[in-house]
């Protein structure tokens, strides 16, 4: 069964297991899922209003286009969450391969390595995606009825964690890979997001909580 047809109970049974998997790269795809969901009803509880039906159409057009890359974002978390477990697992079945002959031993690390750079690009599409959600929220927090401010600031914490959880799901597996240059790659980009995000949301939650003082 998926990860994502559990019930909830289920759910948190199978995580707190003794498994390794569903981890932290799962919960954070399914943070930044929760964060898409309250941001949807944060845009399905102003839509209704007047003061939002008061807007030019062009304004309204600008809102519509940014709550739908939210409920886009919403599927993708949602498949990423058992994307990331089922990459590990994968990790995990090529660390199994046999490795008597040097032949064997050669598939297993070329399984190893393949299966190593998929577990590193789920949770880099988790960190990409909470990121490129987290630049969106200045507008909705802007544009949104003002009594779901407090729903909007859970939603950036959340996308904040899913996107530093999804970061340390791809480090700690960086030491995995072969290929130093791309290992630096990867480091090099991290850096320089993880200061964006860090800088966006301070931002975000300053604007926040100034509206709930």
């Amino acid at each position: 069964m998926k990860l994502v047809d559990m019930k909830l109970e289920s759910f948190l049974h199978e995580l707190a297991s003794n498994s390794p998997a569903p981890g932290g790269g799962s919960v954070s795809a399914l943070a930044g899922a929760n964060a898409a969901s309250l941001v949807i009803m944060v845009s399905s509880l102003t839509t209704n209003k007047k003061k939002y039906k008061a807007l030019p159409e062009q304004e309204q057009n600008k809102y519509q286009d940014i709550i739908c890359k939210f409920e886009h974002a919403k599927k993708q978390f949602t498949m990423y969450i058992d994307e990331d477990t089922e990459s590990f697992n994968q990790v995990m079945a090529a660390f199994g391969l046999p490795k008597q002959s040097e032949e064997e031993i050669m598939t297993r690390n070329q399984a190893i390595e393949t299966a190593t750079i998929a577990s590193i690009k789920t949770p880099m599409k988790v960190a990409l995606l909470a990121l490129e959600l987290m630049r969106e929220m200045d507008i909705v927090i802007q544009m949104s009825n003002r009594n779901t401010v407090s729903d909007q600031g859970v939603a950036i914490l959340l996308l904040h964690s899913a996107f530093l959880g999804a970061l340390m799901n791809v480090k700690i597996n960086l030491p995995g890979l072969s290929q130093k240059e791309l290992i630096k790659e990867y480091k090099d980009v991290i850096m320089e997001l993880t200061d964006e995000a860090r800088d966006i949301k301070d931002r975000l939650l300053e604007e926040v909580n100034y509206l709930l003082d």
